[in-house]
């Protein structure tokens, strides 16, 4: 009766896939005892960049075109070997074409519908060869736009940068284990967050941002009273936005390290959620050992984003 079943679960299966003109699946879910001879005209595959590139070969023998959808300047593959990493198996398919091939395979969509342009403009020149434009609903678009908003010092600004460098607003390493936090920086977020609350914003509209786990953990201690409040690390905002940001870089110290920070795709990412407010907290001194932090913390200065964390205290 088992050996039954399973042929008519089998024959169910096959009846739904000859009847069907789109499939949709992870890419480790076709296989050919599955999909048998069947060829498709296209395969589009989402988020390819996060995808190692032996996942991408799986499909990729049932299709006769492929557009690989993502974004390589954004996060990549999730690989927990340190030695598969050096190997290689951290890039993905669409980031070894798109530098191998560059623009004879890639096709950028340029305007964006997120971000106001201040929040925009570094990340397109750094990542993106200046070529980002905002699209005219968000360009210029504010938190004290919002109906019920109040007008405040960060309703009114899209871009806010708070300096902690000789504050001594020192990193830590967790107890027990590895990884970092800030227990000054994490105040200071936390009442940036209490002002866009008070200014009318509602917690659902706010995100709180974190490249250290430890540092996401402090956070919502600290504001496990703010009803809606979605505090997560880089990775867990992917492909998300809200319409206020605040980011915590953590790393402080004397030695000038900053860890994973070197992967600056994390810190696109990070930079790119907010919608019309995004506030940076950060020690500068610690962050301009390389060049890209650098850069950003003199573009907020352009903008007249820079305060120093004595005009916060």
């Amino acid at each position: 009766m088992l050996a039954d079943a399973r042929k008519m679960e089998a024959g169910a299966v096959q009846a739904v896939l000859a009847g069907a003109t789109v499939l949709c699946a992870t890419l480790t879910g076709l296989d050919r005892d599955l999909i048998g001879d069947r060829r498709f005209d296209l395969l589009v595959i989402d988020e390819a960049c996060q995808s190692t590139e032996p996942g991408c070969w799986v499909p990729l023998a049932f299709a006769e075109c492929v557009v690989l959808a993502g974004d390589h300047c954004q996060l990549p593959p999730t690989v927990l070997s340190n030695e598969a990493e050096r190997q290689g198996f951290g890039v993905s398919l669409q980031e070894r074409l798109t530098h191998r091939w560059g623009e004879r395979v890639t096709r950028r969509l340029d305007v964006q519908y997120r971000m106001h342009e201040a929040i925009m403009t570094f990340p397109s020149d750094e990542l993106y060869d200046g070529t980002l434009l905002a699209d005219d609903s968000v360009k210029g678009h504010l938190l004290c736009q919002i109906p019920g908003i109040a007008s405040t010092e960060l309703t009114t600004a899209p871009v806010t940068f708070i300096d902690t460098a000789g504050a001594g607003y020192d990193e830590e390493t967790e107890p027990d284990g590895e990884s970092r936090l800030n227990p000054q920086e994490a105040e200071l977020a936390a009442r940036k967050v209490r002002a866009l609350i008070e200014a009318g914003l509602s917690g659902e509209d706010v995100a709180v941002i974190a490249p250290y786990s430890a540092q996401v953990r402090l956070l919502r201690r600290l504001l496990a009273d703010v009803p809606g409040l979605e505090i997560d690390s880089v990775d867990g905002f992917q492909g998300r936005e809200k319409e206020a940001v605040v980011l915590t870089l953590v790393r402080s110290n004397t030695e000038g390290e900053i860890g994973f920070l070197v992967d600056v795709r994390r810190t696109n990412v990070a930079l790119t959620r907010a919608r019309r407010c995004l506030v940076v907290i950060g020690d500068s001194a610690t962050l301009s050992v390389l060049l890209f932090y650098q850069r950003m913390i003199e573009h907020f200065e352009a903008l007249g984003a820079y305060h120093t964390v004595w005009e916060n205290l």
